[in-house]
């Protein structure tokens, strides 16, 4: 009898709800409530139509732009209060931090607008950027932030070392606000009156792709390993998922959405998207992995503008009706960091190391593509971590599936993945896990620049430099054998290395950015950390395969984690040897 009065009690529940939600616009499409991974926190009330939110590198103060009364709203997150209101110019949308103050979107002004330390408007500081100055994007790169101009079809870059607008890209029919990959090689931008998304190269200045994305999209969020970008549609109320290197629609979502999704923030590591329903009064709560909406939470009267919080876990969101900052934080057990296991069941992870030579395995004899596939069966491991782009792997594996080989051009360029990893994965049981952190702009801009540089008059000397040390490296080198992975695999072979990559980053790196030899090294090694850190204390088996020159980098990484055991290259050799 309780049961049927408690289905009783549902059923009204959910009639009432229905009812509630028509009556604001939404649909009853998708579980509402606070069962799932997000709970509505602190509600504060900011001031009139707040947009754009920044937080102090330590989480305590958020900063909110409040376009219906021309301030900026200081906001004490620990006492949720609002501790001040600095006077921000016409229709303030958002502001981002800079050298010495603030810079401030005047969306009715055409307009950016300097704040100093203290929120006083720096008198003639002011820079005209066309109609619709929106929102900046979401993080800085290298002292670099971008903003879109809604009616002048705009995308500006913002130099915060500087305090101000220095060049602009043109985007699509209607701009709005952008997301920009973490080396900066790529900016997103959805275009609304277009339905399209404008992917920009800006570190080579040009249009890549406009993508046919959806009907009035307003926004979008990169996912933190950089593989998918999450444009929210308005005007179709569904969510499309970008692919960041093939720029093709991979997958849509609507049901559990709510009218007009507006914008979208990803935290922590990735397993969930939040987009606000900017007809309603909720956020849907998309889990990336299964691609389905798993929760709605009501917030507010039109949520306009989500972002991340600084700790990784929390999102807080405006709503411009209600006038409100709502904090959604995560559900007991649902924290988006990985799990660390529990001290009785930790086991350290076993990680071996080698080193490629890539082409030149198809000619080598002591270290041929035979010899690296029988290492792998030797090694045996559990998961490979390899030199793939994380946004190039589903597309390669797809096509090896369903045809034995593999078109995609990246992963081609790897004859130890081609005449390796692929055949094996049929003989073995591993998991692949793709960690380098290159894209192609990152690479034509490194080629062209170093192109440039050595054929400058003015930088004879550097790049002198630069081949004298290149020169001491090679002949380093060449106290072993050049294809000898018994040669390869020693210390010797990576300090002699380092000879040449030395002088490499301190002449280019501050130049090249992305592209740089530090860089780079730490974009691979961000997704390997991530990699490990996902399967900490299983007792499991990684090989890591990457050109021989980034071993040493990555092996002074690894040597400096307590949760995982070095294995030495030389015993598996051995057994190779004894076949």
């Amino acid at each position: 009898m309780r049961q049927i009065v408690r289905s009783h009690q549902a059923l009204l529940l959910a009639v009432v709800a229905a009812a509630l939600a028509a009556a604001c616009g939404e649909s009853p499409r998708g579980p509402v409530g606070a069962d799932g991974p997000f709970r509505v926190g602190a509600t504060i009330d900011v001031g009139a139509a707040p947009h754009g939110i920044r937080f102090s590198p330590d989480g305590d103060t958020a900063w909110v732009a409040l376009s219906g009364e021309g301030r900026i709203a200081v906001v004490d997150l620990s006492e949720s209060a609002v501790v001040a209101r600095w006077e921000a110019g016409e229709a303030p949308l958002d502001l981002v931090r800079v050298e010495g103050g603030w810079l401030v979107s005047q969306f009715r002004d055409s307009t950016l607008i300097r704040l100093d330390d203290e929120g006083r408007i720096v008198p003639g500081a002011v820079w005209d950027v066309g109609a619709g100055p929106s929102l900046f994007t979401p993080g800085t790169v290298r002292g670099e932030t971008w903003i879109t101009t809604e009616f002048s079809n705009r995308l500006w870059t913002v130099d915060t070392r500087g305090g101000a607008p220095r060049t602009f890209h043109a985007t699509g029919d209607r701009p709005y606000p952008a997301d920009v990959m973490w080396d900066g090689s790529h900016a997103f931008v959805p275009n609304l009156d277009a339905g399209s998304v404008s992917v920009i190269d800006l570190l080579n200045g040009e249009l890549d792709a406009s993508v046919e994305a959806c009907p009035g999209p307003p926004g979008g969020a990169l996912t933190p390993d950089q593989v998918t970008y999450v444009v929210a549609c308005g005007g179709s109320d569904e969510v499309a998922f970008i692919n960041t290197a093939s720029f093709a629609v991979t997958g849509r979502v609507s049901e559990g959405l709510g009218p007009r999704p507006f914008s979208v923030a990803v935290p922590g590591s990735g397993r969930y998207a939040l987009v606000n329903n900017a007809g309603g009064t909720t956020v849907s709560v998309v889990d990336l992995e299964s691609r389905a909406v798993v929760q709605r939470l009501e917030v507010g009267e039109q949520p306009i503008v989500l972002r991340a919080h600084p700790d990784g876990e929390r999102v807080f969101v405006a709503n411009e009706i209600s006038g409100t900052l709502v904090e959604l934080a995560p559900t007991a057990g649902s924290a988006s960091a990985w799990p660390a296991p529990s001290e009785a069941e930790a086991a350290l992870n076993e990680v071996v190391v080698l080193g490629m030579i890539h082409s030149g395995h198809e000619t080598s004899e002591t270290f041929s593509l035979e010899v690296v596939r029988d290492l792998v069966r030797e090694i045996d491991p559990d998961y490979w971590l390899t030199e793939i782009p994380p946004n190039r792997w589903d597309r390669a594996w797809a096509e090896f599936e369903a045809t034995g080989t593999v078109e995609e051009p990246r992963v081609r360029r790897f004859p130890e993945y081609m005449e390796g990893l692929f055949p094996l994965s049929r003989e073995l049981d591993f998991e692949v896990i793709p960690t380098a952190g290159w894209t192609e702009p990152m690479s034509d801009f490194r080629a062209a620049y170093l192109d440039a540089y050595s054929r400058d008059p003015e930088r004879a000397e550097g790049w002198a430099a630069y081949r004298a040390a290149a020169e001491a490296s090679a002949e380093a080198l060449a106290a072993g054998a050049a294809d000898d992975p018994r040669w390869i695999h020693t210390d010797a072979y990576d300090d002699a290395y380092d000879i040449r990559m030395r002088t490499y980053a301190r002449l280019f790196d501050a130049d090249l950015g992305p592209g740089g030899w530090d860089a780079i090294n730490a974009s691979h090694w961000g997704y390997i950390e991530d990699g490990l850190d996902r399967h900490r204390g299983e007792g499991v088996r990684f090989l890591l395969t990457y050109g021989a020159g980034h071993k040493g980098p990555f092996l002074r990484e690894l040597r400096k984690r307590d949760d995982i055991v070095l294995l030495d290259v030389g015993p598996f050799l051995d057994r190779v040897a004894a076949r």
